[in-house]
């Protein structure tokens, strides 16, 4: 900040001390001088000198680099009876400066100010007992200081006046302003005055400080007001701080920015900082007008590294997207986080997050570039269920709420990607989980054990039935022949049988190809998992939803055996337009009863699952299987024969086989 106020110095003592003796010579003569001295075009408007020493030069410039009104030397009436011209005085009139400063603190001014003063004895301490005379000080006598710091912003000091000592100068200041802008940022700081030491001929910054300081930050139409502002550096080898307090509505929340140029490093610390200014570089479903920071991040690069350290807790951020609830979700916790970012990877050594009991750390490393590949490893440290539960928030908890845990949990779940291996070993996703949870009652909104008895169920497109045992509609297990059942579990959850809810193979697989396509391409749900969200949740692909599901789903395989969980599964799902169910699928596409089915037409019933509205569409308006849906028919029927549920006989039979459907299914315009 103190660099630009020493430029006005940078010309006077550049030029010659015996500029005097150039008086009457002409102009353009000593701007040549000067300017094959600093390697830059100088100019000179006039040179005036008259017989008390004074020798005033009027609009001097040098290159865009430097601007003044006037410099006006003072000779000492010793040095002019000597026969001397050594200035004892120096005054500069409205100063002007233009500075491009490079990333590593050096700038085009600094640059030409070396070459000056490298030509130049003024300023060097003489022998003992004589030698030449040291230039006493530079004052800008009139007007302001003021310097454009390319890619920074702007800088004016008042009362400015340089004091050249035997290591370099000094500079103090009045008033000094300083204001930069990188958008949609805007920040404007006001010292009451300054000091500083500056080495020469290197202009390297030893000791600098700023006190009495006001500043505002604003981002967008947001304002923070700075108070009790402070800049300095201590040492040479030292960092530059700044402290402030922001004003709070009217409470001083401290913060500390420190910048380390040893290693290009960024620091800052808060407590209990409002991050509202922030709102317009947060992204849009961050709200932040109550939010607040506490703790430390720290920035530095080492050559094309980044490390990135931060340890702090915040609290009254509002999350709104359609990605992670349906309604407004207020987050707070504490975060430590040490990463690196090099062109070619990310590597993180911990990000760790608490959340209330949640204590959770993620570490591992992702290369950046295709083909993508990394390993993570989340682990959550043990904790009692019950306040685990307790710790999402409302709007995540959702129909949740009621359910009394206890127990504990924890464990460790890992992700490998590899995308340049072969497709379908291009994910490994393992875990180890201790989960000791134990449910003492169900939530009342979302009891799964409902599931065993007639209740009253919400299908897809908005209407309500009763579905259950006892009901007309209902077909139990032993009224699905086999071969329904089995096509069902073949297309969506060929494993049914066998886990516990969650198909850990089946979840990377789907992970493995929306990484492929960048795209949410699939889903790795299982029957369980579309049970619950069938029979208590929404239908949106949010983040609330899928905790809940996870949450149900356990609790629905707990409670109830898999003959019962597929049979009511089979019962709900839709199968058509306003079609739900095996029994209604049935008698809507082929006018028979479920026992009646060929092995093909169970296998079209499994096919319309995942697309039942596009699919009904694409087959209507074809009059009977459409190519897109025949071959997802093919597709259910080889994973049929692969899982042994049929015999070679009936695939070989099912290819070839026609498929007929009921003339009002083909007509209908449901």
């Amino acid at each position: 900040m103190i660099k630009p106020l020493i430029a006005t110095a940078v010309l006077a003592i550049g030029v010659p001390i015996g500029a005097a003796a150039y008086v009457h010579a002409r102009t353009g003569e000593l701007a040549d001088q000067l300017g094959e001295a600093g390697g830059v075009p100088a100019q000179i408007g006039a040179i005036d000198a008259d017989l008390t020493g004074a020798i005033r030069l009027s609009e001097v410039a040098l290159g865009d680099l430097v601007a003044a009104d006037s410099i006006e030397a003072s000779v000492a009436l010793e040095s002019l009876l000597s026969g001397e011209l050594h200035a004892d005085e120096i005054r500069v009139s409205h100063p002007r400066v233009d500075i491009a400063a490079s990333t590593d603190g050096d700038s085009d001014l600094a640059r030409v100010a070396r070459r000056l003063l490298g030509k130049s004895k003024v300023g060097a301490a003489g022998p003992a007992g004589g030698g030449e005379r040291r230039l006493r000080r530079i004052v800008v006598s009139s007007g302001s200081l003021s310097a454009r710091i390319a890619g920074v912003g702007e800088l004016s000091a008042e009362d400015v006046e340089l004091v050249p000592d035997a290591g370099g100068v000094r500079v103090i200041t009045g008033p000094v302003r300083v204001h930069g802008q990188t958008q949609p940022i805007d920040i404007s700081l006001a010292f009451a005055r300054s000091a500083a030491e500056l080495s020469l001929p290197k202009l390297e910054l030893r000791r600098v400080l700023a006190v009495g300081g006001t500043g505002t930050v604003t981002a967008g139409s947001r304002t923070l007001e700075l108070r009790e502002v402070a800049a300095g550096r201590l040492g040479a080898a030292g960092s530059l701080e700044l402290h402030a307090a922001i004003d709070d509505g009217g409470v001083a929340r401290p913060i500390a920015l420190e910048l380390s140029p040893k290693d290009a490093a960024v620091t800052v610390r808060g407590d209990r900082i409002p991050l509202r200014a922030l709102a317009a570089v947060a992204p849009p479903a961050f709200d932040l007008e109550t939010a607040r920071a506490t703790g430390e991040v720290r920035i530095a690069r080492t050559g094309s590294s980044l490390q990135l350290f931060a340890d702090g807790s915040f609290d009254g951020v509002v999350v709104r997207h359609k990605a992670i609830a349906g309604e407004p979700i207020p987050v707070g916790a504490h975060i430590k986080a040490r990463l690196t970012v090099t062109p070619e990877a990310i590597t993180v050594s911990e990000i760790g997050i608490v959340l209330g009991a949640l204590d959770a750390k993620v570490s591992g490393w992702l290369r950046r570039g295709a083909p993508t590949s990394g390993q993570l490893e989340v682990a959550i440290a043990p904790a009692p269920c019950a306040d685990l539960l307790a710790a999402l928030p409302d709007p995540v908890r959702g129909v949740l709420d009621g359910m009394v845990l206890v127990g504990t949990l924890g464990g460790t779940a890992r992700l490998a990607i590899d995308l340049a291996a072969p497709l379908g070993d291009g994910t490994v996703l393992t875990t180890a989980i201790a989960n000791g949870c134990r449910a003492l009652s169900e939530p009342p909104a979302a009891d799964v054990t409902t599931l065993t008895t007639a209740s009253d169920h919400q299908y897809a497109d908005g209407s309500h039935g009763r579905v259950g045992p006892g009901e007309a509609t209902w077909y139990n297990w032993d009224r699905i022949p086999p071969r329904l059942r089995n096509a069902f579990v073949s297309a969506e959850d060929g494993r049914f049988f066998e886990h516990d809810g969650f198909d850990l193979q089946q979840i990377a697989r789907s992970l493995e190809i929306d990484l492929r396509e960048r795209r949410l391409a699939r889903g790795g749900s299982t029957i369980s998992q579309q049970l619950v969200k069938n029979a208590f949740l929404s239908y949106r692909r949010t983040f609330d939803r899928k905790v809940q599901e996870a949450i149900l789903t356990w609790r629905l395989e707990e409670r109830l055996d898999k003959k019962q969980i597929l049979t009511r599964y089979l019962n709900i799902i839709e199968l058509g337009p306003r079609v739900f169910g095996v029994g209604a699928a049935s008698k809507y596409w082929f006018d028979r009863s479920p026992r009646e089915l060929s092995v093909k037409q169970a296998a079209f019933l499994a096919a319309i699952t995942s697309e039942p509205s596009s699919m009904s569409r694409r087959v209507r308006r074809a009059g009977g299987l459409d190519p897109q849906s025949a071959e997802r028919v093919a597709t259910i029927l080889r994973a049929m024969y692969r899982d042994g549920v049929i015999s070679t006989e009936d695939f070989e039979l099912a290819k070839t086989q026609p498929m007929y459907f009921a003339a009002a299914a083909i007509r209908s315009d449901r």
